[in-house]
């Protein structure tokens, strides 16, 4: 089958929901292996992780930069298709809430979405997936939804697919679902190749957004689900960007117990940690205000933040850490509320054992004294 090309309105629906961006981000910042695109040749699964519902809004930012630009299918919750969406997703006050309650009552985005090439897919205990399980439906459902996605992929579409299949509510990459195995196994000369999403909420009053975009990568016929599971997750692990939030947390996080450290020597922390990654670890994706170096005033914005829910003191030049931020909460189904540090800190998973060896190498040195 023919790749289905994209046409003028396409592009301009897709351009509308990017629209949205000022009203979600502070700004988005890109990053490329090589040359500004992503490389998509009929058939390909483009694979990301999943954040938020702020995921749509990334997407419509990403399209630009694929090559060729065919179009999309999407699996997407089932109630994003729904009428009232945004009122019952965001429970948005003042302002913005008048304004999603206009934009609900248009049911402008249900329309884009599924001519965009949204198709609405059940997840296991949302939706009403309970009743099915009780019906004993719910794989034949999902097995329905899979085949779905499938003939569309053979009729020309390219496919967009969140591996995880949910939110990752504690700011690691969640457990990778055997999605890519399955549309694997059903089109053998499918290419595969992925960006990766890192938000940043403390370095901003809103939301900066990171886009590091992939190479193309091949799953062999004789891979098991398990290893294409793995692959999947180191992929799009080792692209998360090291940013100001997540390497301000893991340096706290580093930190003993209601410690004291000045702020000049937690930048000369941050510094040092930056040169090391940039001189032995080259492969990790550096955001832009580290790499330039000019931070401050981010960083007392991030310091400002923590103060706010409690997790630090900062009085003049000096932080305190509080012990309850180095405390688990009972429930990590929001980190992003209940430590927030933590959770930016997680994002760097797939970086931890080279952060650490530069950690250990300045400890050992006795480049860190609070």
């Amino acid at each position: 089958m023919k790749p289905k090309k994209h046409t003028i309105p396409y592009d301009f629906l897709i351009k509308l929901v990017s629209l949205a961006k000022g009203l979600v981000f502070h700004s988005i910042e890109e990053n490329f292996h090589e040359n500004e695109e992503l490389e998509s040749p009929y058939p390909t699964a483009l694979l990301c992780n999943h954040v938020s519902e702020a995921d749509v809004v990334s997407l419509s930012m990403v399209y630009p930069r694929l090559k060729p630009k065919i179009k999309m299918i999407i699996p997407a919750r089932e109630d994003i298709l729904l009428p009232g969406f945004l009122q019952k997703e965001f429970r948005a006050k003042g302002i913005l809430k008048w304004i999603f309650k206009f934009i609900d009552a248009t049911n402008i985005i249900p329309i884009l979405l599924r001519y965009i090439g949204a198709v609405p897919i059940k997840r296991p205990f949302r939706d009403n997936a309970r009743e099915l399980i009780k019906k004993g439906e719910l794989r034949d459902k999902v097995d329905s939804e899979w085949t779905d996605l499938v003939e569309h992929i053979r009729k020309g579409r390219n496919l967009f697919m969140f591996p995880e299949g949910t939110y990752n509510h504690d700011g690691f990459l969640n457990q990778v679902k055997r999605g890519a195995y399955y549309i694997k196994s059903k089109i053998d000369k499918l290419h595969f190749n992925s960006f990766t999403l890192t938000y940043d909420h403390l370095s901003y009053q809103k939301t900066k957004l990171y886009i590091k975009y992939g190479r193309p990568f091949e799953i062999q016929k004789d891979m098991s689900g398990d290893q294409v599971v793995k692959l999947v997750a180191e992929t799009l692990g080792k692209n998360y960007t090291v940013t100001i939030a997540n390497l301000t947390s893991f340096v706290l996080l580093k930190l003993e117990k209601e410690s004291k450290i000045k702020k000049q020597q937690l930048i000369d922390l941050l510094l040092h940690l930056k040169n090391q990654i940039e001189i032995k670890f080259p492969e990790i994706t550096l955001a832009s205000e580290l790499r330039k170096e000019v931070f401050h005033s981010q960083l007392e914005l991030v310091f400002a933040k923590l103060k706010k829910v409690n997790l630090i003191d900062w009085e003049e030049e000096t932080i305190r850490t509080k012990e309850i931020l180095h405390q688990i909460p009972k429930s990590i189904h929001n980190l992003k509320k209940s430590n927030i540090v933590l959770y930016h800190k997680n994002q760097l998973t797939s970086h931890f054992s080279k952060l650490e060896s530069i950690w250990n190498a300045m400890y050992l040195g006795k480049g860190v004294n609070t």
